[in-house]
């Protein structure tokens, strides 16, 4: 008999038919990539109308690690096309990571997907267009109980790894053997250059031959800096209560650098999605937000802080398959200097790291445009994957 863990499952809302789905059983074999339970389910491009990705599309439930490594259950979506691949070997599957969404489990990227608010369909109907199987991991703690440790490496490395094996699946019409690849911007370019990091100790069997990391905020420091006081300021609290979540011993010193103001913003936007972004105090800088009135970069370089955000930081573990790395100059929320400092450590420890480049300029500072553009980059990525599956060893 497999080892179970237990879990306390959350309550679900009678408003949406699938809340049940997010409450993981009591037991569950904890066993990294293990499935827990699925359901048949559908992708909107127009919400209510039946207008539907054309993919056969499973939720699925899977055990992985969390950010204090531990078992926890993370939930997903498996999208296969519908025509059968052409391509050598085995159809390929593509473990997408999703950019920044939010922390409230109405935001989990698979409950997004039937009310065709997802942003990363822009991506997955790339993807299944060119015939691959994607598999799109929602993150510990989004949709499921628990909170979401956001930019977490470990927790987000994990359950994109944890994807790839419950995705090879013949049961969602995913060969067992089929290679992987990892892809993701924003949050998700984080997502997959830690899944790329930890995946030669942590998976060593996935025939992973590519990684797709678009501007993966390899540096938290950078990012505390640049997005202050920015349009999605208020997000200053997912970083932090990510902290809480994955240090839960240091809980009441984190608290403590932050005035009622501060402590009130921790507390709604734990709740909040991306789109609520005009209720998350946009362009107040953290100084409104402190005890002490200083930024809350200054106080990163002190503990636990310093540790948290040292333990986060991309570059010091080379990943074992090629990967490609974008990044626009004018960024104004991923500082590419961080970026350039990831693919250097990653070239000398000996990855095979190919970088595309935008330089366009930094416009309207702060609102995200600099960040949002750069977007683009992922149909280069999608011409580098496809040469990439035609030509890799383990396809």
């Amino acid at each position: 008999m497999a080892a179970t863990v237990s879990l306390v499952g959350a309550g679900s809302s009678t408003a949406d038919p699938y809340a049940a789905f997010y409450n993981p059983p009591s037991t569950f074999d904890p066993q990294p990539g293990s499935l827990i339970k699925s359901a048949p389910s559908y992708a909107a491009v127009i919400p209510f109308t039946g207008a539907n990705i054309d993919a056969r599309t499973t939720t699925v439930m899977y055990a992985s690690t969390g950010a204090r490594n531990r078992p926890t259950a993370v939930t997903g979506s498996v999208l296969v096309p519908r025509k059968p691949w052409t391509g050598r070997g085995e159809r390929p599957v593509v473990v997408v990571g999703s950019g920044t969404i939010g922390a409230g489990d109405q935001c989990a990227p698979s409950r997004l997907l039937r009310y065709g608010q997802a942003y990363e369909e822009l991506a997955i109907g790339a993807l299944l267009a060119n015939n691959y199987a994607v598999a799109l991991t929602d993150y510990e703690g989004l949709g499921t109980p628990g909170d979401h440790p956001y930019l977490n490496r470990r927790s987000l490395g994990t359950s994109m790894l944890d994807m790839a094996r419950v995705a090879r699946n013949p049961k969602f019409g995913v060969s067992a053997k089929a290679p992987v690849a990892l892809w993701g911007y924003s949050e998700g370019g984080f997502a997959a250059g830690s899944a790329a990091e930890l995946a030669g100790t942590y998976a060593p069997e996935l025939p992973i031959f590519a990684a797709f990391a678009g501007a993966p905020a390899p540096d938290l420091a950078d990012l505390a800096r640049l997005g202050d006081g920015s349009l999605l300021g208020g997000g200053v609290g997912w970083v932090v209560n990510g902290f809480i979540a994955a240090y839960p011993q240091h809980r009441e010193k984190f608290l403590a650098a932050f005035n009622p103001l501060g402590r009130s913003v921790l507390r709604d936007v734990n709740s909040y999605c991306v789109f609520d972004v005009l209720r998350m105090l946009p362009f107040v800088p953290t100084t409104f937000y402190t005890s002490d009135g200083r930024p809350i970069a200054a106080h990163l370089r002190k503990e636990p802080w310093l540790t948290a955000v040292n333990d986060q930081r991309l570059g010091r573990v080379a990943p074992g398959m090629p990967v490609l790395v974008s990044q626009n100059r004018g960024d104004d929320v991923v500082d590419p200097r961080g970026t350039d400092r990831m693919v250097r450590s990653w070239r000398a420890k000996g990855a095979d790291v190919t970088v595309e480049t935008m330089h366009l300029p930094v416009i309207l500072p702060g609102t995200f445009l600099g960040h949002g553009v750069g977007l683009t980059s992922e149909l280069q990525a999608l011409r580098w994957l496809n040469g990439k599956a035609a030509t890799s060893p383990k396809n």
